[in-house]
């Protein structure tokens, strides 16, 4: 069932999302504040496919993926994961797999997933074909969790400790004088020259989001020219593992029941269209921090596959199918992925 536009809108309004007998349902604001959050009726969260399978029982979801005749195997055990699974074969025709070796996948714990996330991207990859694309590469979907990171204990409080005065140096005597002027003193920068620019970019991770033009600092007046615009770079059927891209272990705790470690995320890197370009969420999402992913406000990008990406995240928002996406647009971490999720339990939708 199709939620309706309004999980694209983050604004409060109220829409005929959903009939129910009750005419107009509303979109609230999250009780957090954030922009980025929806709240919508709870008869039409509870409608939602996200909400539905993120709150099915083992054996509802593992009936469900048998009903579609979905490919797949159980795994005996993955620490975490409710009702572990592996994909054995396409979804509406879309191959997902992870960065890895092919010969590696089927035995790496990074292709394990969720019988009910499953069931999500199912619905995902009937958006997906709709856009011709025919392979998705993941970097993570289940990986272990870690221990719950300890606080840090609180720096004591800095005690101010009164200066001791220099002892003063008696004048040299005239004898001396002599001796004293054949000290050279150290020299003192010029002040008309400029300053160093020492200011250096900070290390953003893959993609550097938000990270300092190199010519950021230098002196004022100083003129630079502006490099050309190059044409958009279209992807190459290619696929190449590097260290960056094979997945690892997740670096911060997660609360049981969620996230990756329970299987019910997928971090979306690159997807293959059938013409063969391959389009990267790194190269051609061409997002900046803080702003909207989708519906009213949002920025469309002059690029065509930037837009196409974007269209992915909002058609899957519109339907429901996640509980919550993370683009570019949220931090640098995920620069170079779309985290997409099903969170059992909750009654509100985000993209950011």
């Amino acid at each position: 069932m199709v939620l309706g536009s309004f999980l694209r809108s983050l604004a409060p309004s109220c829409l005929a999302a959903l009939t129910l007998g009750a005419g107009l349902v509303c979109a609230r604001p999250a009780s957090a504040g954030s922009p980025f959050l929806v709240t919508p009726e709870p008869a039409v969260v509870e409608a939602s496919p996200a909400y539905r399978y993120a709150n099915m029982t083992d054996e509802e979801a593992f009936a469900e993926l048998d009903r579609r005749s979905l490919p797949y195997i159980r795994v005996e055990s993955a620490p975490g994961v409710r009702a572990p699974i592996r994909l054995t074969g396409r979804l509406h025709g879309v191959y997902i797999h992870s960065a890895l070796p092919e010969e590696q996948r089927a035995t790496s714990i990074f292709e394990i997933l969720d019988a009910r996330l499953a069931l999500a991207l199912d619905d995902f990859a009937a958006v997906l074909e709709r856009h011709e694309i025919d392979e998705v590469i993941h970097y993570t979907m289940y990986r272990p969790n870690v221990p719950r990171e300890a606080r840090a204990p609180a720096a004591p409080a800095k005690r101010k400790v009164a200066k001791k005065q220099a002892p003063r140096r008696a004048a040299p005597k005239k004898g001396a004088a002599g001796k004293e002027a054949s000290k050279k003193e150290a020299p003192r920068a010029n002040p008309k020259l400029p300053p160093a620019n020492t200011a250096k970019a900070r290390d953003l991770g893959k993609g550097a989001l938000g990270a300092k033009h190199a010519h950021e600092g230098a002196a004022k007046g100083t003129k630079r020219k502006e490099p050309a615009k190059a044409p958009e770079k279209l992807g190459k059927p290619r696929e190449i593992v590097t260290e960056a891209a094979k997945p690892k272990p997740s670096p911060r705790w997660a609360p049981p029941g969620t996230r990756h470690p329970a299987g019910l995320a997928i971090d979306v890197g690159r997807l293959r269209k059938k013409d063969g370009t391959w389009i990267s969420v790194l190269d051609h999402f061409h997002g900046k921090i803080g702003e909207k992913t989708c519906g009213e406000g949002a920025r469309r990008p002059e690029q065509a596959l930037a837009q196409e990406l974007r269209a992915l995240v909002c058609e899957s928002q519109d339907a429901g199918i996640f509980t919550y996406v993370l683009s570019p647009n949220y931090n640098a971490d995920h620069a170079d992925h779309f985290h997409m999720e099903i969170k059992p339990g909750v009654r509100w939708f985000l993209v950011h």
